[in-house]
């Protein structure tokens, strides 16, 4: 997070909590919400104990999704975001923790403003510091050609969902094409000064005729969203090499779904 050093411990400790958290719950009985507001929990008690040992004040946002069967549920803190398409339209965003999202609920900002708005980055929630941490929850019903969007404010501030849906729409391009040209519309847009990029795109597959079949999935689909390093990285810059980490998504069983992750920073 903007405005606190450490980001890179930081997200790198909400990872790791995410990893330990998914363990532990193929392990044992756990509602979908408790599991989500679980690993938000374990990084954010983790980020403090970095924080002391290194003597800094990490911070970071996050934003989960958790896919099983026909239901989605997810958690987020902070102003990285989940949108959620179906055919041609967006159904939902998640609204940001942030002082410009208020401003926006208030009548005083619009919505295609938000990006641009000098107050943009001042958040009013995240993981790390001394407050209780609760997540924000939402869940529904998924279909087949669902989409989920996660990304960073690095990728939504260039990136209008028009604009994500557009590109997801072309379906002579495969996701992770779809995906990787999003990121270079979105770092090309936002030039060196443009903050963290970051995005994990997860489909539901079309049914056929000859193929309906009942969801049997466990799917777990976590992008970390802060200051620091993802899962793929892909650099669009002719200079430096930042770090990167890679993350298996866990995935039990046969799925309909596809998935993509990308950062750039």
């Amino acid at each position: 997070m903007g405005g606190h050093k450490g980001g890179r411990i930081a997200s790198y400790a909400v990872v790791k909590s995410a990893q330990l958290g998914w363990q532990k719950y193929r392990q044992g009985q756990m509602a979908p919400p408790q599991f989500l507001q679980s690993i938000c929990e374990l990084a954010h008690k983790n980020i403090n104990l970095l924080g002391k040992k290194y003597h800094i004040s990490p911070r970071s946002t996050v934003v989960l999704l958790y896919i099983r069967g026909k239901k989605a549920w997810w958690a987020y803190i902070g102003d990285s975001r989940l949108y959620h398409f179906r055919r041609y339209k967006l159904l939902y965003r998640t609204k940001d923790h942030s002082i410009v999202q208020m401003l926006v609920d208030l009548g005083r900002v619009n919505e295609e403003d938000m990006a641009t708005h000098p107050d943009q980055g001042r958040l009013l929630k995240g993981l790390g510091g001394d407050e209780v941490i609760q997540a924000s929850m939402g869940q529904t019903s998924v279909h087949p050609g669902d989409s989920f969007v996660l990304c960073s404010d690095g990728f939504w501030e260039q990136i209008s969902p028009s604009k994500m849906l557009d590109k997801l729409s072309q379906t002579h391009l495969s996701l992770g094409k779809q995906v990787k040209e999003l990121v270079k519309e979105a770092f090309d847009a936002g030039g060196d000064k443009g903050d963290n990029i970051a995005v994990a795109v997860a489909r539901l597959k079309e049914k056929t005729f000859l193929n309906i079949i009942t969801y049997l999935i466990i799917s777990l689909i976590i992008i970390i969203l802060g200051g620091g390093v993802w899962y793929y990285f892909k650099s669009y810059a002719s200079s430096s090499a930042p770090m990167s980490v890679t993350t298996k998504i866990s995935n039990p069983t046969d799925t309909p779904l596809e998935t993509e992750e990308i950062v750039h920073e």
